[in-house]
């Protein structure tokens, strides 16, 4: 099945993969195509009282407080071996120096596409989309003396895996922010986490 992309978008994929000079690339490119569209995914872990951009540098100052996730997401659409849309619903449990539980969306976008995919299947993703508390997030209260059961629900992760399979590791920031006091005024939170997700 091939659906003809959006003029700019077409001409973006021309300019990436130019270097190729074949129209074989060009074609994978823009053909849609998902054997596993679903997944299922669970991960666990601390949080960090740095910041997100201090997290993805390696800065963090773990406390005693954890949540789980299990989320459900489903692929929306698909650049085959490049990129793709999903959306995705979770329910969560934190424990710890916070006690309750949470539910998230988010629309992901996942970049899929790199060099040495032929050893290890490796892709990056970011998302946006809601999270609602059943109670005040106590952690979020105490750091920034203002916090809301409603924030913005903004995961990023890795993950690897094998060259083929339906399972692969995954490493996230679970970040709730208030959007740049867009959503709200509250603070938010981050926690790294560690898990696995299933496709089929």
């Amino acid at each position: 099945m091939r659906r003809t992309l959006p003029f700019p978008v077409f001409h973006f994929a021309l300019i990436g993969f130019g270097f190729t000079g074949t129209a074989e690339a060009v074609a994978e490119a823009v053909q849609v195509k998902n054997d596993k569209p679903w997944y299922i995914a669970a991960y666990a872990g601390p949080v960090s009282y740095t910041r997100f951009n201090e997290i993805i540098r390696f800065q963090t100052d773990f406390r005693d407080s954890y949540v789980a996730a299990l989320s459900v997401g489903r692929v929306l659409y698909s650049y085959t071996r490049y990129a793709q849309w999903e959306l995705e619903g979770q329910t969560t449990r934190h424990w710890g120096k916070q006690n309750h539980s949470e539910i998230n969306a988010a629309l992901l976008l996942r970049w899929k596409r790199f060099p040495w995919d032929q050893h290890l299947r490796t892709s990056v993703a970011i998302g946006i989309g809601p999270s609602y508390a059943f109670e005040i997030p106590r952690i979020e209260d105490e750091r920034h003396d203002k916090a809301s059961r409603r924030l913005l629900f903004m995961p990023f992760e890795l993950t690897a895996g094998p060259k083929s399979g339906a399972w692969e590791c995954l490493i996230r920031i679970h970040h709730r922010s208030g959007g740049f006091d867009v959503v709200s005024e509250a603070g938010g939170s981050n926690f790294v986490t560690l898990g696995l997700r299933r496709w089929f």
